[in-house]
């Protein structure tokens, strides 16, 4: 026979299961989303994120990427390292940070 007390702490696991199950479940969903960037970015914005994802990622951006951005890697933006490449613009980081705002990602 199992107790009230038992129950309610079975009841309390469960409830803590799920609260974790969907917090990694909103984790996952928000990596495999895609966001169309290239009618929103400048060509000189776009050399600027080709260097740095070559840089630290090893990915070659190509402008029809834009259309299909992988969600967490623009929410990874490092910009103090973004700001330190050639041909990086103060205007350009604010404009890149006000682009990503408006497509809900935090900046860091």
């Amino acid at each position: 026979m199992i107790t009230s007390e038992e129950f309610d702490l079975a009841v309390q696991l469960i409830a803590d299961y799920k609260l974790q199950l969907d917090n990694q479940l909103k984790k996952v969903s928000a990596r495999n989303q895609k966001i169309n960037i290239q009618g929103d970015i400048r060509e000189n914005t776009f050399r600027i994120l080709q260097k740095y994802y070559q840089m630290y990622y090893a990915i070659t951006l190509q402008w029809d990427d834009l259309k299909a951005m992988d969600r967490y890697l623009l929410e990874t933006i490092d910009y103090e390292k973004i700001k330190f490449l050639k041909g990086s613009e103060r205007m350009s980081l604010q404009l890149l940070k006000k682009l990503m705002v408006s497509h809900s990602i935090n900046c860091q």
